[in-house]
């Protein structure tokens, strides 16, 4: 397999990801409605900022997912512990699971996009 199309493949698989990651955060907000939907959505919002910012080059978009994914823990542990969240049915144990799932899906996205990068950078002494 050539470099090109293992390029393809991770890079295409980390955009598919993220679409699908985004997916799931607007699906499981609307059917969970428990007031915190503009944090996650910001999550969204913050993955594509930050793939724009980076142009949509592989090595910046595993930086950014890497952050999203230190922000999805982030908002999971201030969901659990808000005092709202020990009204819920499973309380701060179900956030704190659906926050790591999530967690985990933005990192493999981010691995993805770092296979990406790796398998088109090119050593300094080559570039003219």
């Amino acid at each position: 397999m050539s470099e090109t199309n293992r390029n393809g493949w991770a890079f295409g698989g980390g955009i598919a990801l993220v679409a699908v990651i985004s997916l799931l955060i607007v699906w499981t907000t609307i059917v969970r409605d428990d007031g915190s939907a503009a944090g996650y959505f910001m999550l969204i919002l913050a993955a594509g900022v930050g793939s724009f910012a980076t142009r949509f080059q592989p090595a910046g978009m595993a930086r950014t997912m890497a952050g999203v994914a230190g922000m999805q823990a982030a908002l999971g542990l201030l969901t659990a512990t808000a005092p709202s969240t020990a009204n819920l049915d499973g309380g701060p144990v179900q956030v704190l699971i659906f926050a790591g799932v999530f967690v985990l899906l933005w990192l493999t996205a981010a691995a993805l996009f770092y296979v990406a990068g790796r398998s088109i950078a090119q050593p300094w002494s080559s570039r003219v």
